[in-house]
C-alpha cells in the first residue's frame, strides 16, 4: 500500500468528519419526526365532570348519529338528560361503551371510544351523574 499524503490524509479527515456530521443530522431529524407522528399524551382531566360540557359533547360527538330524534337506532335516544340517566341506572351505558361482556358494543361498528372519554363518563357515573 502506498503512504499517503498530507493533503490525502487532511481530505480522508474531513470526509470523516463529514459522513459523521450527516449521520448525526439524521438522527436528529429522525426523532424531530418521532416528536411530530408520535406527540406527547394529553392528560385526561376527569376532576370536574359535568353532564352539561363534557358528557354531552361526548354522546354528541359519537353517539348522536344514532341516537337522536332524527334517527332512533335500537329506539334508544341519548340527547336528554332523563333517558341518558336510565341508561346509567341500568349500566347500560358504561356497559356499550366499555364493551363489557353482555353488552352491546357502542358505537356500533365504530373503534371503542378513547380510554379518556370512558374515564370521563365513569367518573359522571360514580359522583352520582349529576345533571349540571
Amino acid at each position: 500500500m502506498k503512504p499517503t499524503t498530507k493533503a490525502q490524509s487532511k481530505y480522508l479527515w474531513m470526509a470523516a468528519l463529514g459522513l459523521f456530521a450527516i449521520m448525526l443530522s439524521t438522527q436528529s431529524c429522525y426523532n424531530r419526526k418521532a416528536d411530530i407522528v408520535y406527540p406527547a399524551p394529553v392528560s385526561c382531566d376527569t376532576t370536574n365532570v359535568r353532564y352539561n360540557v363534557e358528557v354531552v359533547n361526548i354522546l354528541k360527538q359519537n353517539c348522536y348519529v344514532c341516537h337522536s330524534p332524527g334517527f332512533v337506532q335500537g329506539g334508544v335516544i341519548l340527547n336528554n338528560y332523563t333517558a341518558v340517566k336510565n341508561l346509567v341506572n341500568n349500566g347500560k351505558i358504561l356497559g356499550n361503551i366499555d364493551w363489557q361482556s353482555g353488552f352491546s358494543r357502542m358505537p356500533k361498528n365504530q373503534p371503542k371510544l378513547s380510554d379518556c372519554n370512558i374515564a370521563i363518563i365513569r367518573t359522571w357515573i360514580r359522583n352520582g351523574a349529576p345533571n349540571n
